[in-house]
This record gives structure tokens, sequence and C-alpha cells, in this order.
């Protein structure tokens, strides 16, 4: 892992609906990389490597940018503010959280998230929470240029000690994306490919898996590869099975509520990691995911995850193993590389 890459993606704020700072960086870093850099309409971006092949198909390697959250609702007369929870926010260990909201010009506040009452809880029913930036009073607020509709992220960023595995960060969910593509792209820079390929990132996922759903019509892929994060059961007192333990590989998850991987797809990546010695462990998830659109959209189209177990997701310190990024990186790689079109055909028939 390129680490110094890995600490300038975590250090930018991608709060849902405001992604256009991490796409800036993402365009920086695709170019010279990439034949071409396209857009949706909602701010979702691809980096395109174009094939030498005539009607060449298109394969999508996509992940989202973005991050919960919270945009700003109300400004009180006390100086504090409310803002409502964007995306999925953990509530436990809320209280005293260090925030950043970010202004209109790019300039950001610090602060932190209080409790709205005496028993110190912090995130009501409503998903609303209130935050103190230092002001004393609304007057102060309004003078300082903020908004309602102002995004305002989670306070910490990317840390790691020297020689560790784990690298904790704000924002693994929404970094592994970005951070993989870059990477893969570099490999791949020499390679000749027998399709086009498209990686990138889409915004808004954490709202509803917006972005995914404007990007997929905007590639019309023949095949369609997820990079994401899911939660770790490896280490809770009480947790009845253990799925998605840090150091052991990258996730063959062959479920979620959304999607039913192609299993032609899901063999050809276990073969590849049994071929090639690549660490591998089987997940399933209760949770819904981008590849469900990519899966459905249009006559649909053969998908694959290739995702890696987060501890503490969607929280101030997630924690990602450097060895399972390597693993799936290594799979993909392998993959891409010895993919052809009588392979994308097959992939498309599986199920007839």
């Amino acid at each position: 892992m390129d680490r110094k890459l890995a600490n300038k993606l975590n250090q930018i704020d991608s709060v849902a609906g405001d992604e256009k700072e991490i796409s800036l960086a993402l365009r920086a870093e695709y170019e010279g990389l990439a034949d071409d850099i396209v857009y949706d309409n909602l701010g979702s971006i691809f980096a395109v490597k174009k094939s030498k092949q005539k009607n060449a198909q298109r394969v999508m390697v996509v992940g989202h940018m973005d991050e919960p959250g919270f945009i700003v609702k109300k400004i009180n007369e006390n100086g504090t503010l409310c803002a409502l929870g964007l995306g999925n926010i953990q509530k436990t260990g809320l209280l005293g959280m260090p925030v950043r909201l970010k202004k209109r010009d790019g300039k950001k506040i610090s602060g932190t998230l209080v409790a709205y009452d005496e028993a110190g809880n912090v995130l009501t029913k409503t998903k609303e929470v209130l935050v103190d930036l230092g002001f004393e009073n609304s007057q102060e607020i309004h003078a300082a240029g903020i908004h309602l509709g102002d995004r305002i992220s989670f306070g910490q960023s990317f840390s790691v000690e020297e020689g560790q595995t784990r690298l904790f960060s704000k924002n693994w969910n929404g970094r592994y994306a970005p951070l993989l593509g870059i990477e893969l792209l570099r490999e791949l820079k020499e390679v000749e490919l027998t399709f086009d390929l498209y990686v990138g990132c889409t915004v808004q996922e954490q709202v509803g898996f917006r972005g995914v759903q404007t990007a997929t019509n905007l590639v019309s892929p023949d095949l369609g590869i997820v990079l994401d994060t899911d939660q770790a059961f490896d280490y809770q007192l009480d947790v009845q099975e253990r799925i998605g333990e840090l150091g052991k590989g990258l996730l063959i998850n062959f479920y979620d509520t959304t999607v039913l991987p192609n299993r032609l797809l899901l063999d050809t990546l276990k073969t590849i990691c049994k071929e090639h010695t690549v660490s591998h462990q089987y997940y399933y998830s209760f949770e819904g995911s981008d590849a469900a659109w990519i899966n459905k959209l249009r006559t649909g189209t053969p998908t694959l995850f290739v995702n890696v177990p987060v501890r503490n997701m969607d929280t101030l310190s997630s924690v990602l193993d450097v060895r399972d990024y390597e693993s799936a990186k290594a799979a993909l790689l392998l993959l891409l590389k010895n993919l052809k079109p009588e392979n994308i055909q097959a992939f498309k028939e599986e199920n007839r």
C-alpha cells in the first residue's frame, strides 16, 4: 500500500453530497494514468483505459467515495448548531467526538458533538445532533459565514504506528475504493487489455446508493467489480460466527441482501486466490450495497465483490489490515490481466 497516498486521501472530508474535494484529488491522480476521465451529472468520476480492440466490452471497477457525517439544519441562539445525520452514524461513542464544518469557501472550523440531554445522549431518534464550534451566539455563527446545508465531518483522519499492519481512519469505508483504484491504474498503465476499463468512484452511497445508479447508466458495463468494506465480526465477545477476520485476506462475499453475486465470477475469483496463494475468506452480509444497482440496471450486469473487512466501520476510528488490502489488490490485478472477452460473455450466460 502507498501509505503516503492513503494519508493524503484520508485527510480529505467528503460527506455525502459534498464530494468535490476528493473528486478533484482523484482527477489529479488519474491524469497520466488514463486515456480519458468522465463524469456523470451527480459527480461520480471514472478514469478510462481504452483497449485497442474495436467495439470492446466495458469493465467497471468502482466503489464509493463519500462518508457519513452531518448537515446543518438549524442555528441556535446559544451558539450551537442542530445537524442531521447523513449515512450510517453509529450512536455509541459520539459524545465529545471531534468534528469539522466545511464552509462554502472551503475553509473549515473544528468543534465537537455535545449531549442534547442530561443523560449524555447525542443522537436523537430523528438522527439529529448538537454541534459546538465555539461560538457564543447565533450572530457569531452568521458572521462566520455558516449556512444551513453546510456539511460536518468526523474530525479524526488517518493514523498508523510504524511497523504495524493495522491502520486507523475515520473513513476506510469511503477510502478503500479510491486508494485501490489509483494503485490499480498504476499497475496496469503499461498493460494491454482486451476490454475498456473504467476505474472510479461514486457519490452519495451513504444516503441511498444514488451515485452508482447514474454512474452505471454512464458506463453501461458488461462486467461490474465493486470495491467496498464489510464489518468485521472477529473480536466481539458475543459473536456467534466469526466472519471478516482482519489479516485473513480479501472477502469472498457470496451474499448480501440486495445482490446474489454471479457464481461463475465467484468461482473464478476463488480459483485465482487458490492457484496464486492469495489469502481469502468467505463472507456474507445482511447489508445492502452499490453492487445491487450495477447488477440489475439496464438488462443486468454480472457483478463481483472484491471487499475487505473493517472493524468499527462508520466510526471515528475504523480499522483496516494492510494484508487484506494487499490480498484484494493482488487478486484483482490477476483477474483483470487474464480477463478475455469470452470470459465476460460466459459470465453473462451463467444463468441461462
